[in-house]
């Protein structure tokens, strides 16, 4: 399988340098987009300045859970910047980089620089398109899923990706993704190591079968095969394949987001191991209503491999809503939902080994500010409940962040 897409990255990667000076409608999308969010202009270049403000604040723990409380007072602060160059108008090339500060006042051990990093080249010609690009995420984590502490990892990824025929009605994408997952926390929680357990290499080859029934809203057909090999633990190593339906609409009158939802098979190398399916997809609607309220409606469903041990894995099952009211033409408020749950299993009989319950609640506050940007005051409360642990706690924060748009 690897052979196969290293022969297919490489066809598209040679497409890609020689395509001449044709049309394609998505290019011209990304030229607009690089236009209109560019701050600067020097000759062919454009830049963007990015800055990141959040968690900035008090938070009455800062782990999900533990033994005992930490309160402190935290802040992640960044600024990078985005630079784009349209050549010769058949070639953009873009670039990124976003360090970012992770600041605990009194937990000193925890500070932290982190960095975003992000390339990507678009070019066309006639009726396909191309993209090839490379990230790097280095990042100082905040507790999430079954992570209850803050945790280091390095995310690295290859992709390339081309539309065949996509100024038709009907039209193909392949994709490939060459990704590495490295964590250097050891030890973790007193007794693991999660090098030892995650790190592993993701292999990805796709096909996307798309449809467009209006003008810019297209329904399609995904088809998704990995491979997962892991560095110290080859008895862990599996396959995937995915199959999916999903619906993207960037307007539809009041509606505005994307739906993806299919079915998961994970194939384990490990014969004691079993054949398991699940859920996967995501999902994201915006509705606008009188010009004042917005409603969002937001899923996520997905699999993961456990740090706990090479047997384990979860499902992450999660669903919420949010409502956002212009009070004034220079305020807004909102509140937000989040209800979770994951459910670890054991590749050995599949059996439930135990269900986890997390809930977010978010309400918050926002003005605007210049650039196109928002400042706000937000006071959030988390609650994690497992019956299995024995656990039933709650966690506040409360402090500001700066977002996009307003």
């Amino acid at each position: 399988m690897k052979k196969n897409i290293l022969i297919l990255l490489l066809v598209i990667l040679f497409s890609f340098i020689i395509s001449p000076s044709l049309g394609a409608d998505d290019f011209f999308a990304v030229k607009s987009k690089v236009i209109s969010d560019s701050q600067f202009k020097l000759g062919f270049l454009y830049f963007t300045p990015l800055l990141l403000v959040d968690n900035v604040g008090y938070t009455s723990n800062i782990y999900t859970y533990d033994a005992q409380d930490k309160p402190d007072w935290t802040g992640d602060l960044g600024l990078g910047l985005r630079a784009s160059a349209i050549v010769a108008n058949h070639l953009i090339l873009q670039a990124e980089d976003l360090p970012i500060y992770s600041y605990y006042l009194n937990n000193e051990n925890l500070r932290a620089w982190s960095n975003r990093l992000a390339a990507n080249a678009y070019s066309y010609i006639g009726p396909f398109n191309f993209k090839v690009g490379y990230a790097r995420i280095e990042l100082n984590q905040r507790p999430q899923l079954e992570f209850s502490r803050p945790y280091h990892y390095i995310n690295s990824e290859w992709s390339a990706e081309t539309d065949i025929g996509r100024r038709a009605k009907l039209f193909l994408t392949a994709y490939v993704k060459f990704n590495k997952l490295a964590y250097d926390e050891d030890p973790y929680l007193g007794s693991y190591n999660l090098a030892q357990s995650l790190n592993h290499r993701q292999d990805v080859f796709g096909l996307r079968l798309n449809r467009r029934v209006f003008t810019s809203t297209i329904i399609y057909l995904n088809y998704e095969m990995s491979d997962y090999v892991f560095e110290s633990d080859s008895g862990r190593d599996a396959g995937t394949q995915t199959m999916s339906l999903g619906v993207e609409f960037p307007v539809i009158g009041i509606l505005q987001g994307s739906l993806k939802i299919g079915l998961m098979q994970i194939d384990p190398k490990n014969p004691l191991f079993q054949r398991s399916q699940g859920l996967s997809g995501r999902g994201d609607v915006h509705i606008s209503l009188f010009e004042r309220l917005r409603l969002n409606l937001f899923y996520a469903l997905g699999t993961n491999f456990s740090y706990g041990s090479n047997e384990i894995f979860y499902n992450n099952q999660s669903l919420g809503g949010s409502a956002e009211i212009y009070l004034t033409s220079f305020l807004k408020g909102g509140a937000a939902y989040d209800d979770g749950r994951l459910e670890y299993y054991s590749f050995l009989d599949l059996a439930l080994q135990r269900s986890d319950h997390l809930r977010n609640q978010r309400y918050y506050l926002a003005v605007p500010l210049f650039g196109g940007m928002s400042l706000g005051f937000a006071y959030n409360v988390y609650r994690l409940s497992s019956d299995a642990l024995n656990l039933d706690y709650t966690r506040s924060f409360w402090g500001g962040f700066i977002t996009y748009g307003f």
